[in-house]
């Protein structure tokens, strides 16, 4: 028993610091997460996180492999929900969940300069299967309406699944001195892509 209540009290400990570095990002951004702040944003003492921590890179990955497992999941159910509502309206919600999907927690992914940081966090990109599902979600997504009759079996999902994902992506990844509509005009896009591809009753 005493075993066990140190285990627990262990995921006690680290739950409540990642949720500590969570806010401190939220707060202060990306760059104010240290192990020093992490401990003093807790009111704990500065040893205490490398107790249940290896360091800040642990951290990080732990943080972002929540982010990315929590975006799959909005993916999987947005292919989920094929056959409901319209075929543009669907596109327009993928849209929203990508373009709007950067949290400050995301910001730690672009940081770079720190080899084991950026290992940490391929690690965890690969293992979420988020990676892999950016470039077959739109895909997965019109075939499932294609299954359904809603979208033209002649349509090619996966050129239009490449050419929608591609592009959301550069808008949402390009900076703000790029031109580029805001979300109200991809979503116009997106409607006049679906008016070509949905089958008219």
């Amino acid at each position: 028993m005493p075993v066990r209540r140190t285990a627990e009290a262990r995921q006690e400990l680290r739950a409540s610091l990642l949720d500590h570095a969570r806010r401190l990002i939220e707060r202060d951004g990306a760059a104010a997460l240290t192990m020093r702040a992490l401990a003093a944003e807790a009111g704990c003492a500065v040893g205490l996180p490398y107790k249940v921590f290896t360091g800040r890179e642990e951290i990080v990955a732990e943080l972002v492999g929540a982010e990315f497992r929590r975006l799959r999941r909005e993916f999987d159910a947005w292919v989920g929900s094929a056959g409901t509502g319209t075929v543009g309206g669907n596109l327009a919600r993928y849209a929203r969940i990508f373009v709007t999907a950067e949290t400050p927690v995301f910001r730690l992914v672009g940081e770079g300069g720190d080899a084991a940081l950026d290992s940490a966090v391929g690690a965890v990109a690969e293992s979420s299967g988020l990676l892999e599902s950016f470039g077959t979600t739109v895909a997965d997504y019109l075939a499932a309406e294609k299954r359904l009759g809603r979208v033209d079996a002649g349509v090619d999902e996966q050129a239009f699944g490449f050419l929608v994902t591609g592009a959301i992506h550069n808008l949402a990844a390009v900076g703000d001195g790029y031109p580029r509509p805001g979300l109200d005009g991809i979503e116009r896009h997106l409607h006049a892509v679906a008016e070509r591809i949905v089958v008219v009753p």
